[in-house]
């Protein structure tokens, strides 16, 4: 199938993404900005945007006049960014257009200065325990260590926690750590650097499974990933590690819709990629457990010798990237934390707090606090209810159906969980393209929109999120994301198989 024209729409919405992508980037570089946090001792705003910045006569303006700034330019950013994929859905855009644009908008953030958040900080710092302290990050916690530049800066609420991350990405940030322990500046660059490459690889292989089921996505399914201003700003801005989920798990998408034998190596492959994202962070454990239930319904014939290859491979990774960290329960931190520490944007945690006050206003305050808990595993259960029906509509017919699974398991995950922060939309955003139910395409580039939306102005004066954006982000965002899962719930209720396969 030829590529189509790219329309005079999609093309104008192509440029002022890339220009806002860039006018982002020196919005940061002002003194005042609200679109960056303190940066260690030793290291320097990139200077290109600094000098930007100052020609521009940024620097004259306060702090409030920078958020309305900043504000502005990420609406109309994200305004361009539905134009695009309103175009890409119409199929008046090619594909090459979107990969270049995404390309440089990738390219920018790398070199914009560190955006919205400390995280990458304790990412460093965990590496550090072990690559210069020689300490396990799964025993130590970074309050034993706050003479380290990168611990003298992250956030508060981390200080007194062990590493919340799977072994194979505290490996990873060890060599960085190691490779550049006397320079905090290129620390976070390569940092920054990883996670830009993860996303242009999690851009291509999203347009690559699209093309091999569903060709006329393709161009749409790299611009949900690629040109996405929560991944672009938030996740390769701010050098989170839920980019290097979004990699792999593209990858194995990728390989997983040509529907390969349970016995060959691309199966083999598929499942040695989800399970290195299970070791990036545990969140991608429902779409591990999908795949092998999908190889199993796939193969019964030779079911029990296919499902013991496959765990074997799991469990093999697991014990060679958890084996210099093994310290009994404290290994296991990471599956039982998931990442995360604050609340934030959780349509679980608005309707807990709404209970918590009703129940608390005549039943007293550990009544209230008890029912928090209680909401949020409802909503947990929920999410494995859901799950469960996803996994039972899968079909063995249809190639695209257990990559398919995988994002509507990840999406129905990021809405259950207590705590939904921007940067997670890396969980399920390479897999959008895929769905064949056009309500939970929209409802998925939805959320990201939302998502992009919050955590605007960063605090750099404390170790939590300032007030107002809190109170915005739980009762503003969560209510829309309350609907969306709402909605999305019902979808794959009432559809069964038609949220993830073809109808």
């Amino acid at each position: 199938m030829s590529e189509p024209e790219t329309s005079v729409w999609a093309k104008w919405g192509l440029g002022v993404v890339a220009a806002g992508y860039f006018a982002i980037a020196v919005v940061a570089g002002a003194a005042h900005s609200p679109l960056t946090v303190p940066l260690p001792a030793g290291a320097r705003p990139p200077s290109w945007a600094t000098y930007l910045a100052g020609v521009i006569d940024l620097n004259r303006l306060g702090r409030g006049a920078l958020t309305g700034v900043a504000w502005i330019v990420v609406a109309v950013v994200l305004g361009a960014f539905a134009v695009v994929l309103h175009e890409a859905w119409s199929r008046r855009v090619r594909l090459s257009a979107i990969l270049v644009t995404s390309g440089i908008s990738l390219a920018i953030s790398v070199a914009a200065p560190l955006l919205l958040s400390r995280d990458v900080y304790t990412y460093a710092a965990y590496g550090r325990i072990e690559a210069v302290y020689h300490h396990d990050p799964y025993v130590a916690t970074l309050a034993s260590f706050r003479h380290d530049p990168f611990v003298a800066v992250a956030s508060a609420q981390w200080h007194h926690t062990h590493s919340p991350y799977g072994p194979l990405f505290t490996l990873l940030s060890a060599a960085i750590a190691r490779t550049w322990a006397g320079s905090p500046a290129a620390t976070v660059f390569a940092f920054k650097l990883l996670t830009g490459l993860a996303i242009a690889a999690a851009t291509g292989f999203a347009a690559l499974a699209a093309a091999r089921t569903r060709p006329e996505r393709a161009p749409l399914a790299a611009a949900l990933v690629g040109l996405n201003p929560v991944l672009v700003v938030h996740t390769v801005g701010g050098a989170h590690v839920d980019a290097l989920i979004a990699a792999p798990l593209a990858g194995a998408a990728a390989m997983a819709v040509t529907r390969p034998r349970a016995s060959s190596v691309s199966a083999l492959a598929v499942t040695l990629l989800l399970t290195a994202a299970c070791l990036v962070k545990a969140v991608i454990v429902p779409a591990l457990a999908l795949w092998l239930w999908w190889l199993a319904y796939g193969d019964r014939a030779h079911r029990v010798r296919t499902l013991t290859a496959h765990l074997a491979l799991v469990a093999g990774s697991l014990l060679a990237s958890a084996t210099p960290f093994i310290a009994g329960w404290h290994t296991l931190t990471p599956f039982a934390t998931l990442g995360g520490v604050e609340a934030w944007a959780s349509p679980s945690h608005l309707v807990g707090r709404a209970a918590q006050a009703v129940v608390g206003s005549f039943a007293g305050s550990t009544a209230g606090t008890d029912v928090v808990v209680a909401v949020e595993a409802a909503f947990l259960l929920l999410f494995l209810v859901l799950a469960w029906r996803v996994a039972r509509g899968t079909r063995a017919s249809d190639p695209a159906v257990p990559a398919a699974a995988w994002g509507v398991a990840l999406l129905l995950l990021a809405l259950s969980m207590p705590y939904l922060l921007p940067w997670y939309a890396a969980w399920f955003a390479p897999l959008l393209g895929l769905l064949a139910d056009e309500a939970l395409v929209f409802a998925g580039a939805l959320v990201t929109g939302v998502l992009a939306l919050t955590l605007i102005p960063a605090d750099p004066f404390h170790g939590l999120t300032s007030p107002a954006v809190m109170y915005g982000v739980h009762y503003g965002a969560a209510s829309v994301l309350l609907v969306v899962l709402l909605v999305v719930a019902s979808r794959v209720s009432a559809a069964g198989t038609a949220p993830t396969g073809t109808t």
